[in-house]
């Protein structure tokens, strides 16, 4: 089966597509669009962005099509020959999961507008473009000439993004014989040479603790944005990076991100591209994949994206401890923890996994699962294993086998690094299925590496009443074991605050704006602590100190 895609409206943003297929006489052609993409646990619904959808057979004329769901429809071939199923895609969704398409650029991931002819799915496919002369094409399909892309199967097809454009730049790097290419769309701010040699070191050291990488090449697909945007998606040979604004890529600080995002996405070429959950192997889009698993998907990671960054060299120790605290704050600034475990938040992924909901429902499996695997990690240290050497043991069980795994297969092999299965079965009852606080046993397995986890004031709103507000003055959250709690909602707007003293204790007179009504408060300040922030000192000659109060040569033995 062949694709045609083309634009006759640039402007427009619809990239119009020809699916032409040969059909026996009388056979029944299911079609299923994709109700979700890989990397992306929720329903997107990519039907919505389709218009003008018909068939024609050989000679012109519109065959009837029947529609079973909102994303898949059926017809019948009257007779063998060519058929053609034509339709618009409004390619307008900039992310790195998305389409895009503008006179600067055609952005694709196929995911988003390829047909599933159902029981057709291993035919190969060929995609034929319609570009400008000067385009250039970053993909890790085979390009049999500079227009024409094939793929193997329909799986092959939409796990395997492109960018077309004029002002690409490719770049390349090698490590153990496998190359790496380097495609970025937008302007480049930073030492190009400097980047590569830092994406050399992190994919050496992550195919190191693999010991494999079935890939000849590999393709980072970069978005430069002149916006603010951050995102990034696996794919079995390739990433979508989406980052902006491009020029603060020229700050050290910002860089960080683009390093952090890309050494995450490489893992998932491992971790979930290969390690794939048993719900997830194969892929059905036409309907939810429900997964418990998220602590590894997307926890372990996050922690070991970062952990080889840092292992590589690009993240000083201090700059790694810097993640850590950030982590750590982040992850108890909410109460989602009190209320789901990682494991239904995996599940709930499907609910309202990306977005915010409502307050202190769920936890994020990116965070509390980097947290979870920097315990794990310690833990396993602490045995003469390490979370890296259970990953090369998923590896070799499962991914190298094609297998997929269950969230038990991993707590196994955790029992088999620490050599105890009680203390896994415990840790996993408690923190992975279960709602534990996980701050105690975070600080016991920190001390195991000489550093401490010490808590500390924010501000006096914060700390002695519980409120947290953003930059407009804005309540963002509201301590649930505060007095404010009873008479503060999230969104009102703080106008005026007043400390008063009094003989009983300091009461915080407020004025407030709540949906355009003018309102004053008062809140008792209890003596206790509500938010607090947390920072990690490490043990020195001189005692604890925290890890930015420490010149570097003091770093060095953490």
């Amino acid at each position: 089966m062949e694709y045609l895609i083309y634009r006759r409206s640039i402007p427009s943003q619809f990239v119009d597509i020809d699916l032409t297929l040969l059909a026996g006489k009388d056979e029944n052609l299911e079609l299923q669009l994709p109700a979700w993409r890989p990397g992306r646990y929720e329903l997107a619904n990519y039907a919505q962005k389709l218009r003008s959808l018909k068939v024609t057979d050989s000679s012109g004329q519109c065959i009837p099509l029947r529609q079973y769901t909102k994303d898949r429809w059926a017809f019948t071939s009257k007779e063998e020959g060519i058929y053609c199923i034509q339709y618009q895609f409004h390619a307008s969704q900039m992310d790195a999961g998305g389409s895009w398409s503008d006179d600067e650029q055609l952005y694709i991931n196929f995911i988003n507008l390829a047909f599933q002819v159902i029981g057709r799915e291993e035919e190969e496919i060929t995609v034929r473009l319609e570009l400008p002369e000067n385009y250039k094409i970053a993909t890790a399909l085979p390009c049999s000439d500079p227009w024409v892309l094939k793929a193997r199967g329909f799986q092959h097809l939409v796990d395997s993004p492109m960018i077309a454009s004029a002002t690409l730049r490719h770049f390349t790097y090698q490590v153990h014989g496998h190359s790496f290419h380097l495609w970025f769309q937008g302007e480049i701010h930073f030492d190009v040479e400097a980047l590569i040699e830092r994406f050399t070191n992190f994919s050496k050291a992550q195919i190191d603790a693999f010991g494999d990488f079935p890939a000849d090449h590999y393709h980072f697909l970069f978005q430069l944005l002149p916006y603010s945007h951050y995102h990034g998606v696996e794919h079995q040979f390739s990433t979508v990076i989406t980052l902006g604004p491009a020029a603060e890529l020229a700050n050290p600080s910002f860089m960080d991100r683009l390093m952090g995002v890309s050494s995450h996405e490489l893992y998932h070429f491992w971790n979930v591209c290969r390690i794939r959950p048993k719900e997830l192997l194969p892929y059905d889009f036409s309907k939810e994949a429900y997964i418990n698993s998220g602590l590894v998907a997307e926890g372990v990671t996050t922690y070991m994206g970062d952990y080889f960054l840092w292992k590589s060299g690009y993240y000083a120790d201090r700059n790694f401890l810097d993640v850590v605290e950030k982590w750590i704050n982040r992850e108890f600034e909410q109460f989602g923890w009190k209320n789901q475990s990682i494991v239904q938040s995996s599940w709930d992924l499907w609910l309202d996994g990306y977005k915010p909901g409502i307050p202190n429902r769920k936890v994020s499996i990116y965070n509390r699962g980097a947290l979870l695997s920097l315990c794990l990690d310690l833990m396993l240290l602490e045995k003469g294993s390490s979370l890296s050497q259970v990953m090369k043991a998923m590896w070799d069980n499962f991914g190298q086998k094609g297998r997929g795994y269950e969230l038990k297969d991993f707590q196994r092999l955790i029992a088999n690094g620490l050599k105890d299965n009680a203390a896994a079965e415990a840790f996993f009852t408690k923190f992975v299925y279960g709602t534990d606080h996980l701050l105690p046993v975070l600080k016991d397995c920190l001390e195991t590496a000489g550093i401490a986890l010490d808590e500390e004031r924010q501000d006096d709103l914060a700390t002695d009443y519980g409120l947290i507000l953003d930059g407009e003055a804005k309540v963002t959250s509201v301590h649930p074991e505060s007095p404010a709690y009873q008479q503060i909602m999230i969104g009102d707007a703080i106008q005026t605050q007043e400390v008063q003293q009094s003989p009983e204790g300091d009461i915080l007179n407020l004025s407030i704006k709540r949906y355009q009504r003018d309102m004053r408060v008062t809140l008792a300040k209890t003596g206790d602590a509500y938010f607090k922030r947390y920072q990690l000192s490490i043990q020195t000659a001189n005692g604890l100190r925290h890890w930015k109060d420490l010149p570097n040569d003091q770093m060095d033995t953490f």
